[in-house]
């Protein structure tokens, strides 16, 4: 190859390592685990402290690791990039974690007491991997603390046996001025991040989990979103919080699947990009007199907050008190049935909330004629996932309020799944398309490829077993 296509390579692997590993710690992560994977021109190495933009950094590293490994080391380097951040890796994404994924080892954890700088650092991985050859074993770094400065270190092959050995080796291998602390790992095998990842509390409000771990227990990130909530937020059983449960949700799949809460994430099969849902845990058995009567209240006063600040909006109610029922009338522009469909301003929808609300969703049902590919076409039931299968205890009914009114004029719809076949083929057909954009709705490639709401962001500390 060509100098300067050499120097268009290192150009691209410089930019991915930069975007791949943009701080410090994840800078620390890449080269150290590249030290122990002997990636070529980086033994004996004097590599520049981290600062300044990642890319200008990577650009020295790079060019030191090609003086003495040539093109084989630089993509040595970004292959371990890929295997430590599998969600990040923009290249062999699902193969970098698919490896990961089976990969069983013995993990300990060296903690320093002070911090260290990043030479003591890579000093320790030195270390490390001069214990794994005398025991004739293979070192391996799983991940930088962001925090503390701390590193795991996997060793392939390794026994629960050969754990102590391999604590009391590392010990005295470790120069004295470093105070740390060394200790085995809970889990069984290389840890990894699982950027991106996020979470959904049981109001719909999403999170983003920042560097989460795969060690991370599914009670500790359940945990953590509960903590971000007020205390009158979550319901109560037996004068203690009612226990979180975690749903998975991937993409690209329907339905969720519910986890066991003491797996870690590695352990219950959890990717990046997927969806994690955090809600109540809902004993079987009827539903508390009690809790029914106090959502019902609440949804009341919610459902008449949402009237008194949308003009136009009118509701009617089957009780006083605790509503069970409500009448909704509206204007949004819409569609009814005909050839083409006519052009309708006028809505009614009957909210029911059924005997053992809120653990069950509720239900809608048109009571006007409307021509839309989530409502059935005789019956008049809503099918949206709001309502059915994303519903979770918690929603906030001004939510289900707009969200018919957006409904209604096409402002939100779903064609991958339908209720009316015909609505769902005019939806979906080039005029179709025009009459809804005439109406100020959403075009098809909006509701698919449009932005996903804005998620807020969360910290998510690994925690001790």
């Amino acid at each position: 190859m060509s100098n300067a296509g050499l120097l268009l390579e290192r150009a691209e692997v410089v930019g991915e390592l930069g975007r791949v590993a943009a701080t410090r710690e994840d800078a620390l992560t890449l080269l150290g685990g590249a030290i122990l994977a002997g990636v070529p021109g980086l033994d004996g190495a004097r590599l520049p402290r981290f600062e300044g933009p990642a890319h200008d950094y990577f650009q020295k590293v790079a060019e030191i690791v090609e003086q003495g490994g040539g093109r084989a080391g630089v993509s040595a380097l970004l292959a371990e990039a890929s295997r430590l951040f599998p969600g990040k890796s923009g290249k062999g994404r699902e193969a970098a974690f698919a490896r990961e994924s089976g990969a069983r080892a013995l993990p300990i954890s060296i903690v320093p007491e002070e911090d260290l700088g990043d030479e003591q650092i890579l000093a320790i991985v030195k270390a490390s991997r001069g214990v794994a050859a005398s025991l004739g074993r293979r070192a391996a770094l799983d991940l930088v603390s962001r925090e503390e400065g701390g590193l795991c270190v996997s060793f392939e092959g390794a026994s629960e046996e050969e754990a102590e050995t391999i604590v009391r080796s590392l010990r005295a291998s470790i120069e004295p001025s470093m105070r740390v602390e060394v200790a085995r790992e809970s889990h069984a095998f290389r840890d990894y991040f699982l950027d991106p990842l996020q979470a959904e509390g049981p109001d719909g409000q999403r999170f983003v989990l920042d560097h989460v771990r795969a060690s991370t227990r599914l009670v500790d990130v359940a945990q953590a979103i509960l903590g971000a909530y007020e205390e009158a937020f979550w319901p109560m059983g037996k004068g203690e919080k009612a226990l979180p449960v975690v749903d998975l949700r991937r993409p690209g799949e329907r339905g969720a699947r519910r986890l066991f809460s003491q797996q870690t994430l590695h352990d219950a099969g959890v990717r990046p990009f997927d969806l994690l849902e955090i809600h109540p845990e809902r004993r079987a058995g009827s539903v508390n007199p009690f809790l029914l009567t106090e959502s019902l209240a609440m949804v009341k006063n919610q459902i008449l907050e949402f009237a008194g600040t949308h003009p136009g909006f009118e509701v009617q109610a089957n009780a006083l008190d605790v509503p069970t029922e409500y009448l909704v009338r509206f204007r949004a522009p819409g569609f009814a049935p005909g050839s083409p469909p006519r052009r309708v301003e006028e809505h009614e929808v009957l909210l029911v909330m059924p005997p053992d609300f809120p653990v069950k969703a509720p239900e809608a049902y048109f009571q006007r004629e409307v021509f839309h590919p989530n409502v059935d076409a005789k019956t008049g039931l809503v099918c949206l996932g709001v309502l059915a299968e994303s519903y979770r205890p918690g929603l906030h009914f001004g939510t289900v309020c707009q969200m018919l009114v957006d409904m209604a004029s096409y402002r939100n719809y779903e064609l991958r799944e339908f209720y009316n076949p015909e609505a769902h083929a005019w939806a979906a057909s080039s005029e179709g398309q025009a009459a809804i954009m005439a109406i100020g709705g959403r075009s098809r490639s909006e509701l698919e490829g449009g932005a996903a709401r804005r998620a807020r962001s969360v910290r998510i500390e690994r925690l001790s077993a």
